[in-house]
């Protein structure tokens, strides 16, 4: 059968934009993870508009249920973008590599009591950490829920630091207020003895309720904790890496808005001052501590 050279073209344009058609349709997926009752959708809307204008490609944003949840997404590459937290990089990082860590959001130099976590007690026989150690078995320990960093890694690091490496173990009993707010309610309650509890929470009902937040005593607070990554599908073409990469370190200059609209989906990132760029090495010290965990490992891990 002859085809003539009409007919040739006429196919040629149709599998060229067929082909660019579905490209086209092809969404990219900007993922994060829902904390108590925010899912964060609206507040990463503005930056995958901006995504989308710059990538001419649509982008759609997406929340998981919890951290673990998406950490599953990520494994099945159904993430293209990431924002998680430190504690669920952490996680991922062990054993896998389909994604690389290109930024995050950091606060000025200058900045104090940003994110870090306070461990507070409602009992008048304790007042300093050596206290924790000689009474654990007697004590009963609250943290946050088992995806949060402040709230549950952090502390746990800590008692592995002064001799209780094993808080479910050693504590008379360990149990999860659920959310930073509720913990130390619940704390106030008389539910436990001692909880963990993210900064930003602690100094903002200082604030807010001060004839209740100050019957509680604080008996540590840490170091800054590094906020968590964005984190890269490797899939992607090295040009659209390069892309995002670029509008995620320019978004305070270009559209200070939507980066004020990332920032106030995260209570622990509302004193950050810009995206910076990073890499893996950036959290060495903290990896380092969670990896040498056994029951990090197991509690993180299930």
């Amino acid at each position: 059968m002859k085809i003539n050279f009409k007919t040739l073209l006429s196919i040629s344009l149709t599998f060229l934009l067929t082909c660019g058609c579905n490209q086209e349709e092809e969404p990219m997926t900007l993922a994060t993870y829902t904390y108590h009752t925010n899912n964060r959708i609206e507040n990463l809307k503005p930056l995958a508009e901006i995504l989308q204008s710059e990538l001419g490609r649509r982008v759609i944003v997406k929340s998981y249920a919890d951290v673990a949840a998406m950490l599953r997404g990520i494994d099945s590459d159904s993430v293209d973008i990431g924002l998680i937290n430190t504690l669920g990089y952490l996680k991922w990082s062990i054993g896998h590599q389909n994604m690389e860590v290109v930024a995050a959001l950091r606060t000025k130099e200058e900045a104090r009591d940003n994110y870090k976590t306070v461990l507070l007690t409602n009992r008048e026989d304790i007042d300093h950490l050596d206290d924790i150690v000689l009474k654990a078995k007697g004590l009963r320990m609250m943290f946050v829920n088992e995806g949060s960093t402040s709230g549950n890694l952090v502390p746990r690091l800590l008692f592995d630091a002064i001799g209780i490496n094993s808080p479910n173990n050693q504590f008379m009993n360990v149990s999860y207020g659920g959310n930073h707010t509720d913990t130390w309610k619940r704390l106030l309650q008389g539910e436990a003895d001692l909880c963990a509890i993210g900064s930003n929470e602690y100094y903002s009902q200082l604030e807010e309720n001060p004839s209740l937040i100050e019957s509680l005593k604080p008996i540590w607070i840490s170091d800054e904790i590094p906020l968590g990554p964005v984190l890269l599908n490797n899939h992607l073409e090295s040009e659209t890496i390069k892309s995002i990469t670029e509008v995620l370190l320019s978004l305070h200059r270009s559209n200070p808005e939507a980066l004020e609209s990332v920032k106030s989906g995260w209570s622990e990132a509302l004193q950050a001052e810009k995206f910076y760029q990073i890499n893996e090495q950036d959290y060495d010290s903290i990896n380092t501590a969670f990896k040498n965990n056994k029951e990090l490992q197991l509690i993180f891990n299930r």
